[in-house]
């Protein structure tokens, strides 16, 4: 009689299924800690995706936190039969992302190191003067700002040739001869 008390229980982690023979009457925190004998994750990350009913979707349960360790296995719907899903992560895996900065992560550059590569590139280009468009509609004159005692930025002769690149791209003239 006893034997038949025993379900063998499906869940998948990672592509594996795992069968577990657990008591139905056992707490989900024992259950939990047969999955992770089984598979060594870190505690604190096992969780388990319980099916419910056809129109309720299914439950996130952490067998090791205070609310869900408490239940049994039938109490949490958790029985032979269903698909039951498992997340969970090794150690060494948490502390290969939560790296908390021992290495620099190369792939991101600062402000300054994005202004260095745009001078560089700047630098070794030759300078083209720009051709203005010609047409009916097109910008005519060409002004910068003045202050006396303010220094503005970019600097009134930087700020020319910015006007002088946005009037010779080719989606402003669309637009003006629209």
């Amino acid at each position: 009689m006893d034997e038949q008390r025993i379900a063998r229980i499906s869940v998948t982690w990672r592509g594996r299924q795992l069968d577990v023979d657990a008591d139905p009457s056992c707490t989900v925190k024992e259950f939990g800690q047969l999955l992770q004998d089984l598979t060594n994750v870190k505690p604190e990350t096992l969780k388990l995706i319980v099916p419910q009913s056809a129109n309720k979707g299914s439950k996130l349960i952490s067998p090791f936190s205070d609310p869900h360790s408490s239940l049994t296995l039938k109490e949490a719907a958790v029985s032979e039969g269903k698909p039951i899903r498992m997340m969970g992560v090794f150690e060494d895996e948490i502390e290969e992302v939560s790296d908390n900065g021992k290495r620099p992560d190369l792939r991101i550059i600062g402000f300054e190191e994005e202004e260095q590569r745009l001078r560089q590139r700047s630098s070794g280009r030759p300078r083209v003067s720009l051709k203005l468009p010609q047409g009916q509609y097109i910008f005519c004159d060409f002004r910068t700002l003045h202050l006396p005692e303010v220094e503005l930025n970019p600097p009134p002769s930087e700020a020319l040739k910015r006007m002088h690149m946005l009037a010779c791209d080719p989606g402003i003239i669309a637009i003006m001869n629209t």
